[in-house]
Formats: structure tokens, sequence, C-alpha cells
């Protein structure tokens, strides 16, 4: 049996026709080259069987193609979402991916960031939990490190976001719109969080707005949602504040919020009107199907990864002043209508103690 030599760059370029320099580029620069030229080397490199050698271009560059992903977690479908973005993205730009989650911890944010800066990535996709008081991105912006922050807003930093806020300004004005004028928010931790802070500013001057009373219910851990949500309501039940909507700061609160409802015998949308905030896939597969502002997540995972590649191959700091704000929309599903009477609780609640706690 004979060992054929390994095939180098001008095998490549001999055999998609084109120079050795342009086989280079797909491989170190694709996002130089036209996708035709660029799909027609990376056929002809799959046809023989080459492979570039990475190792010997991060010594040459000092380049590892890697970018390193700090998420809060992944059991919200709403940063799955994202990070399936950022790997098709990293994917076509030539790179490969690194994610940590922190579990909503900002102890975890610096160990991450410590841990992906001694792997070497060549820069940072983060969503931390306030970009305003985040040590870990102070540090980051005075190292002149390559970065960018995914849903997090800050002038300082570069950030692929939306506004949430206005979203939900919008949406109180909508509720307000279809007769509602007792609308709780059912909000996410107010404290470390900042896009639940900027959510339930939009909140607040959508009721100012509006001249309605704001109503708030924070429900910082996931875990017992629900019963949090019962608790209120019940409290709630007969007063003249007894809500006849509510605008959820997440879906995934959201989701609890209707079951919530179902326990104490509300029907939505016809008692109690339901709105979330995030768009998941999940909300369309619910009877009665979710109303909610949809975040485009995956589109902001994708932007941030061509950014930050373009940045690299230009070997230019990213601008604060270049971040992007993408657009929301609407998904008018079935958890919201006009209230048509005051809604009367008449189930039973019962309470299960939750061990372990999990931030929305």
């Amino acid at each position: 049996m004979f060992n054929h030599p390994p095939k180098t760059i001008h095998d490549v370029s001999d055999k998609a026709g084109v120079s050795p320099a342009t086989v280079s580029r797909v491989f170190n620069a694709p996002q130089t080259v036209r996708l035709p030229l660029r799909e027609r080397v990376q056929a002809a490199a799959l046809v023989l069987g080459y492979r570039p050698n990475t190792a010997a271009r991060s010594l040459r560059t000092q380049r590892t193609k890697a970018l390193g992903v700090v998420l809060p977690t992944l059991l919200n479908p709403v940063f799955a979402e994202c990070l399936q973005g950022v790997s098709q993205a990293a994917m076509l730009g030539g790179y490969s991916i690194v994610p940590i989650t922190t579990d909503y911890e900002v102890a975890h944010e610096s160990r991450a960031v410590d841990l992906l800066l001694a792997r070497g990535v060549d820069a940072l996709i983060l969503c931390v939990a306030n970009a305003a008081r985040s040590k870990v991105l102070a540090r980051l912006r005075a190292a002149n490190a390559t970065y960018v922050l995914v849903y997090n807003r800050h002038a300082r930093h570069p950030c692929v976001s939306v506004d949430g806020g206005a979203a939900v300004t919008t949406l109180v004005a909508r509720l307000h719109a279809l007769g509602h004028r007792r609308i709780l928010m059912v909000s996410g931790a107010l404290r470390t969080s900042d896009r639940a802070q900027q959510r339930h500013r939009g909140y607040l001057r959508g009721m100012q707005m509006s001249g309605l009373a704001p109503l708030l219910l924070e429900v910082p851990f996931m875990d017992g949602a629900t019963d949090r949500i019962v608790a209120q309501l019940s409290e709630l039940e007969g007063s003249p504040v007894m809500p006849t909507a509510l605008v959820c700061s997440n879906d995934l609160l959201a989701i609890r919020s209707v079951r919530a409802a179902r326990q104490l015998g509300l029907r939505v949308p016809d008692d109690l009107s339901i709105a979330g905030f995030d768009g998941i896939a999940l909300g369309c597969d619910l009877t009665p199907a979710l109303s909610t502002i949809v975040q485009p997540n995956a589109e902001m995972g994708r932007r941030s990864v061509e950014w930050l590649v373009r940045a690299l191959a230009a070997d230019v700091p990213l601008n604060a002043v270049d971040s992007l704000t993408l657009d929301l929309h609407f998904r008018d599903g079935e958890s919201m209508a006009s209230p048509r009477s005051a809604p009367l609780i008449s189930a039973q609640v019962l309470s299960q103690p939750t061990p372990r706690r999990t931030r929305p």
C-alpha cells in the first residue's frame, strides 16, 4: 500500500482553475472572496482531500481562527437560537467557536472570559448581566480586545441588539387600544439584568403615555415562577387593580403565566390577556398561541460574527459608534384580546418546593 503525498494549495488551485493566492484567501479570509468562486475552491479541496494547515497558519498570523462565545444559558431557546446564528456565520467565515455559559452569574462571566483568552480566541461575543456595571467589559475595553455584545445595549461598547424598551411601549399601547386599563408587568430580575430593566422602562413609559397606573410583579428566578404568579393574582382577586392583561419580559415567563392562569381557572385571553417578549418558536405551538414581541435571535448572532470577521480581516478595532440595532416585530398570536369581563378566580392553588433556581 502506497502513501500518497498530501495535497497542496497548488493542487487545489490547478483543480479549481484559480491562482494559489485565491485559494489562500478562501481559507484565510473567505469574506473577501465571492461566494461562487469560494464554493468552487472548497469543492476542489473536498475532492482532493486537501486540509489547510491551521496550526502553521496560527503560528504565522498569531490567529487561532476561533471565536469565544459567552452566553447566560442554552436552556432558554433565545440564546440557543443566537448561538445557531453564530455557529453558521462562523463556519462560513472560516472560524470555529468556543461557547461557554455563565448561568447568569456575574462571577462566571469573568471566569469564562479568562478561560477563552487563555485558549487564544481571536475575538469574543458576549451577553452579560449588566453592561453598565460589568467589570469584565471594562477590562476588555481597557485591553483593546476585539469583542461585541449581543442583546446588551451600551453606548461605550460595540453591540448588536434591539430596542426592547420601545417595543414594550408599543405593546402597552396595543393593549390599551384593545380596551385594557389594568396591565401588570411580570418582569425578570430587575436588579441584575439590563434587558429586564430596559423592558421595564418601556412598560413604565407606555403606561404613562396611556395615563395608566403601573403594576409590577418581579420574578427573579424561573423555578417557582408559576407559583409566584399564581400567588400574586390570587392576592389581587376582587381588588380594583386585578389585571386584565399581563406584559411579560420574556416568553418563558409568559408561558408560565399561561399555566398560572389555567391553574386559577382563568381563560386566556377571555379573562386574562398575556403577551411575551422574545418570539421563541415554542410559543407558536401553545394553545392559545403566544402573542409576543419577536427578536431576530439568529440574525443577532450572525451579524455579530460578520462584524467581528470583517474587523479581524482589516485588523481594526470595533467601534461602539457602529453598533447595530436590529428590527423587532409583533407576532399576533391567540393570547391577547379585548377584555370581556372581570376575571373570577376559582381554582385552589397548590405550591410545591423548588430547590434549584434559575433566572429567566
